[in-house]
């Protein structure tokens, strides 16, 4: 039997690309969302594995926390340590002051013609309470007191001096305050 085709060559054609058409497109949707898929998957996998890294990492870190709390805690205590051995080391250079002070007292006084009735130190600044026989003696032991190395110059102030009687003896009451340079100071000024 002969087929006839009744329907023009180029319809036909056009249906053929039209169809040719849509199966690329469809084809080309479906390769699309294939990738997609694809892609979707692998970062849907690659994000469960840094999850998990994650979680072991946390999990490591929880382990060394308590190493962590130890060595803050020893750092502190190794803070402590060291200021307690510098105020130790303060302490051991500058341990004979007062004595120098009193000694060096003892030995710029003027002999038989002052007391002392008090000593005050505050850090370097020292307050001395006395009796003394007349404002000469005053000015002598200032005078003594201002040649020392231990005595800052220009740091002895007389802050008090009035006269009292004691059975018919006339006395002058004085203070003085000073800075006084502990022994470590002094040789630092030496050596410079």
């Amino acid at each position: 039997m002969i087929q006839i085709n009744l329907l023009p060559v180029r319809v036909q054609k056009r249906k053929e690309g039209a169809r040719q058409i849509a199966s690329v497109y469809l084809l080309t949707v479906v390769l699309a969302m294939a990738v997609i898929g694809f892609l979707w998957i692998s970062f849907n996998q690659k994000i469960v594995s840094r999850q998990n890294e994650l979680s072991a990492l946390q999990q490591e870190v929880k382990k060394y926390a308590k190493f962590e709390l130890a060595l803050q805690e020893l750092t502190k205590r190794k803070d402590l340590i060291a200021r307690k051995l510098t105020i130790i080391k303060d302490l051991q250079g500058d341990r004979d002051a007062v004595v120098r002070m009193l000694a060096l007292l003892s030995i710029q006084v003027p002999p038989e013609k002052m007391w002392f009735d008090k000593l005050a130190q505050t850090g370097n600044a020292v307050t001395l309470d006395g009796v003394a026989q007349s404002n000469e003696t005053i000015v002598e032991f200032m005078r003594n007191l201002e040649s020392s190395p231990y005595i800052e110059k220009g740091s002895i102030n007389l802050v008090l001096s009035r006269q009292f009687a004691v059975k018919e003896m006339k006395l002058r009451e004085f203070q003085l305050s000073y800075r006084f340079y502990p022994f470590s100071e002094v040789q630092k000024k030496l050596k410079m």
